[in-house]
């Protein structure tokens, strides 16, 4: 299974259900077993969980020094713990730790369509960059 095993269940698991909830289109430029190794031996991944519940968690990538640009890969929250500002606390501490390693900017994807997401990141500071087939580049200074 390779480096997928450092995730934990509850992220796999997070991700698997919403994979399914989407009909396959959640992760689809690659198989999943890849996603999540890149995951699991590349990301930083900070979680929120009550009495043992994964409620979300944000993965992203802080080691790109010399652009100085952190890069969101994912913010995921439960579907029963939506609407409550975790993906906003997510992004909001990725923000903040990026700025106290002495990133500039911080960039992330999001699909084109999903608008609440892309309302969410444009509330945080986030500015259309480019668009990506069926997602567009946004950026933040940080």
């Amino acid at each position: 299974m390779g480096a997928t095993n450092r995730l934990s269940d509850e992220i796999v698991s997070l991700i698997m259900d919403e994979q399914e909830r989407q009909q396959g289109r959640f992760i689809h430029n690659m198989p999943m077993e890849t996603y999540l190794d890149k995951l699991g031996t590349g990301a930083e991944i900070v979680s929120n969980s009550i009495q043992g519940r994964c409620r979300g968690f944000v993965a992203y990538y802080c080691n790109d020094y010399k652009t100085k640009t952190a890069f969101i890969t994912l913010v995921l929250v439960d579907q029963q713990d939506r609407g409550l500002g975790l993906g906003k606390a997510l992004t909001d501490f990725v923000l903040n730790i990026s700025k106290l390693r002495g990133f500039t900017s911080c960039q992330l994807e999001v699909k084109s369509d999903n608008m609440i997401a892309y309302s969410m990141y444009v509330s945080q500071g986030f500015e259309f960059i480019e668009e990506r087939g069926e997602s567009h580049l946004l950026g933040a200074v940080l």
